[in-house]
């Protein structure tokens, strides 16, 4: 496996590789002034882009398209031969966030609910993160606020939470911000917040978070096993390589 490398998977040009050494990339185009917009692509993403040539063009608009689901991992090894780590968005953001502080960057979280957001904010301040601030992610149109907030405060990272597609949608719609890298990362601050528990490790190996996520909120993510059984297909069929 090389340790960072482009690859045509499905017409999207995905970089794989060693975890560590792909993260250290993004940061290295931080650094470079490179704006840097990433996407955490997973099965759900990539059956959105099959269908939605809108989303499609924003998502190649990306500059680093990184493996997060493990769906996208197997696909590759067992259609293309490929191998490549698993690169996590909840663990790419945390990464982050600890090279901010290694940086003096500052973060902005903008998305899910007021409770939520307000204390992801708080804890990742308590481990020395410097969220400069944060927003609800059921803004209005006519709700100008994290705009003129972002605009004001030029974060070097923004951390968008409103889930696919509508997080990719309003980056790319807003991508003349000053911030220098912005990702979408679903419900991450759900987590971080502790709101929401992250599958175990049991769950993880299995490759089965989807299923743990399913669990948490089966009506609201009623949608997932549909999607899951629609890849699988896929991939079997070498429809996805």
């Amino acid at each position: 496996m090389e340790d960072v490398e482009v690859v045509n998977f499905s017409q999207l040009k995905l970089t794989i590789g060693k975890e560590e050494e792909v993260r250290k990339k993004i940061v290295k185009s931080i650094n470079d002034g490179q704006k840097t917009f990433v996407v955490t692509l997973n099965a759900s993403i990539l059956l959105r882009t099959l269908k939605d040539s809108y989303y499609r063009k924003i998502v190649e608009k990306a500059n680093y398209i990184i493996p997060d689901g493990s769906g996208i991992v197997w696909a590759l090894k067992r259609n293309r031969n490929i191998l490549t780590d698993r690169i996590t968005g909840i663990d790419t953001m945390l990464y982050l966030c600890r090279k901010a502080k290694e940086y003096n960057w500052k973060v902005y979280l903008l998305g899910s609910r007021t409770k939520v957001v307000e204390e992801a904010a708080k804890r990742l301040r308590e481990e020395g993160v410097n969220i400069v601030g944060y927003y609800h992610g059921y803004f209005s149109e006519n709700d100008f606020t994290p705009l003129e907030e972002i605009e004001a405060l030029k974060p070097e990272l923004l951390f968008v939470g409103m889930g696919v597609p509508k997080q990719e949608e309003w980056i790319y719609n807003n991508f003349f911000l000053p911030f220098k890298l912005a990702m979408g990362v679903g419900g991450s601050f759900d987590v971080i917040s502790g709101t929401k528990k992250r599958a175990p490790s049991f769950f993880q190996k299995m490759k089965l978070e989807w299923f743990y996520r399913w669990l948490q909120s089966p009506i609201k993510k009623r949608h997932i096993p549909i999607e899951i059984i629609k890849y699988t297909f896929l991939v079997l069929r070498g429809k996805i390589r």
